[in-house]
């Protein structure tokens, strides 16, 4: 069987496929706004609205792109703001659809300035979902999932070269700086909450990263998958993964997905292998091979284990594997899960087959 799914291929690459637009239930809409359903519960409904209302309200400041019409954006910012008010969340918006957001950006010199709107959208909506993110702590579920507790800060990923050099800026508030080979790995420098991390978000937070305001959101999303996928080109099996993964970005629902960023670090050590005389770090595992953040706060690590993660030169380490599975163990107490690839797994001609089918499995059970 190919690997590749023939409705996918476009140049070699998996983007056949563009974006549709899921028809928005507006009766379901009326519900949410005068509390007549109990699912979802007002914390994780206004989170949805926030983020839709902002992606979208973001995509018509910048090229128009949005996928909702005027009437169903003002149906959404209706609700939130209804759904808002029983939470006693404030929300400044002064305006009520798109027409509204083009009055008012014109009104306040911000017509010449796509950035200029994305920075007032970011200062509007980033205190309400995170808000909203502490609701969701004091709560304390998590949507029936295990999740790891605490909010995500900092992600840096998708490297390409040299271990980066990271200071701790701010030791209070835990804000990281990459001084040295940034230009290898990328940083992601947005909010983030328990909601996850869609690869919508990762592909609008790239078009501003990247100045590619220009671009269609196709072209964009083929621009962010090429710089992934540079990350993992001297492994094949890695490859393999990360491809059947991204395939999924082509459905219908493609940009509400978990983002699979690769080669994230986990922890960080400041001493290199080198540095310390060919001796292990203090901190295992530095760098994850891929991860995925998923609503309710879960973060779910794949792994990729050549013969380095169990054997020492041709012979079996009994060593490398117990410190391989204490990892794990660690990193599952904390509310992570660990899933394993074997590298000769991935080497198989069934491997896209077996991949495809792994995370139809993997997402229904975390994202559904």
């Amino acid at each position: 069987m190919s690997e590749e799914d023939p409705a996918w291929d476009m140049n070699g690459e998996p983007w056949a496929s563009s974006r549709f637009r899921d028809a928005l239930d507006l009766g379901r809409l009326d519900l949410v706004r005068r509390g007549s359903q109990s699912e979802p519960n007002d914390i994780d409904a206004a989170g949805d609205l926030g983020r839709l209302a902002h992606s979208e309200l973001e995509l018509f400041g910048t090229n128009g792109e949005q996928t909702l019409d005027d009437d169903e954006i003002a149906a959404v910012l209706r609700t939130l703001r209804a759904v808002l008010k029983r939470l006693e969340v404030p929300l400044d918006l002064p305006f009520r659809d798109f027409t509204g957001f083009h009055g008012f950006w014109s009104s306040q010199g911000m017509s010449g300035s796509w950035a200029a709107r994305r920075g007032y959208l970011s200062d509007v909506f980033n205190p309400v979902l995170a808000r909203l993110d502490d609701l969701d702590d004091e709560r304390g579920t998590r949507s029936g999932l295990r999740g790891v507790d605490g909010r995500p800060r900092n992600l840096i990923f998708a490297s390409t070269g040299p271990k980066p050099d990271i200071v701790l800026r701010d030791a209070i508030d835990n804000v990281v700086e990459v001084t040295s080979n940034a230009e290898y790995c990328l940083f992601y420098d947005r909010p983030l909450d328990t909601s996850g991390l869609t690869w919508g978000q990762l592909c609008n937070w790239w078009r501003a990263r990247s100045n590619l305001d220009g671009s269609s959101e196709r072209d964009v999303a083929l621009d962010l998958y090429r710089r992934l996928a540079a990350s993992v080109r001297d492994n094949p099996v890695e490859q393999r993964l990360f491809r059947s993964y991204c395939e999924l970005y082509g459905s219908d629902q493609g940009s509400s997905l978990p983002a699979l960023l690769p080669q994230v670090y986990l922890h960080y050590d400041p001493s290199t292998w080198k540095q310390r005389g060919g001796r292990p770090g203090a901190l295992a595992r530095e760098r994850m091979d891929f991860l995925l953040l998923v609503p309710g706060g879960g973060r779910v690590v794949i792994e990729v284990d050549g013969k380095q993660h169990y054997a020492e030169g041709d012979a079996a380490s009994p060593r490398l594997y117990s410190q391989m599975v204490a990892e794990d163990r660690r990193l599952r107490l904390r509310g992570y899960e660990v899933y394993r690839f074997g590298g000769f797994e991935l080497s198989q001609p069934s491997a896209p087959t077996m991949l495809r089918t792994f995370f139809t499995d993997l997402l229904a059970s975390w994202v559904a």
